[in-house]
């Protein structure tokens, strides 16, 4: 699956990223149809709390997931009930930023992170696009924590 969050879902989709699965984000001030073509162009699934969302047989396949709430853990919940989505599957495979599919870091790469980050076990990712780096330090474990609880959460 991939998705299209509206502007109002955008922390959602930052969740979504951080699940492994691709993720656009709509920026500020695009129109509905904007929206529409743009998933319709990728084959992408909008989400969105706008149940104004023009939708319909004319607009494009799959239809919208109109969400009842912006609020992330509500909206987890609802989103994985409709969708069956499995935080867990592929975590940590793209890049939060851009969403570009994460690869292993080279020497080189990883020579720019913080000493106290090189010498953490498991791998360095870095993004292909936007060259952000990535490591399984403090923050990553509060995010994999919260993915989990994330899919604790939808299977009780």
């Amino acid at each position: 699956m991939k998705f299209l969050c509206d502007q109002m879902l955008c922390g959602l989709g930052k969740w979504l990223r951080a699940a492994g699965y691709d993720t656009e984000i709509a920026t500020p001030g695009i129109d509905d149809r904007q929206l529409l073509n743009w998933a319709k162009d990728e084959a992408r699934i909008v989400l969105s709390c706008d149940g104004r969302l023009p939708c319909g047989r004319d607009a494009f396949v799959p239809e919208p997931v109109i969400l009842s709430t912006n609020r992330i853990e509500p909206a987890v919940r609802e989103l994985t009930r409709r969708l069956h989505i499995n935080w867990l599957r592929r975590s940590f495979t793209r890049c939060l930023k851009d969403n570009t599919k994460l690869r292993l870091a080279t020497r080189e790469e990883a020579a720019h992170a913080p000493r106290c980050s090189r010498e953490l076990p498991g791998p360095m990712m870095t993004c292909p696009s936007c060259q952000r780096l990535y490591w399984p330090g403090s923050h990553y474990r509060r995010m994999k924590g919260k993915l989990e609880a994330f899919a604790a959460s939808s299977t009780g």
